[in-house]
């Protein structure tokens, strides 16, 4: 049985310390072999949402043009009180 997505995500990012938000929806998509807009929002808003909880941040923030649209993009990095919570959960061993 697979995790949850938000559960990938911070999974994720405890492997990797620091990820672009398009990283981390690359991999999604692999990982729950999804694909498109929807998808990719819904990913985007769980990322938003995991931010407003706290259990991560958003270290840095970039504004890329692709196709005469500007797109706004986020590095995350899990924080200490996300990787408590894993721990406290058992998404990550302490």
């Amino acid at each position: 049985m697979k995790l949850h997505q938000k559960g990938f995500l911070l999974v994720t990012l405890s492997k990797n310390n620091i990820l672009w938000d398009d990283e981390l929806i690359v991999q999604t998509f692999i990982e729950y072999n999804i694909f498109g807009d929807y998808s990719e929002k819904t990913i985007r808003i769980a990322l938003d949402e995991l931010s407003a909880a706290g259990l991560i941040t958003r270290v840095e923030e970039k504004l890329e043009m692709n196709k005469q649209r500007a797109k706004l993009l986020f590095r995350y990095q899990l924080s200490d009180f996300g990787r408590a919570r894993m721990i406290d959960t058992g998404l990550l061993d302490g």
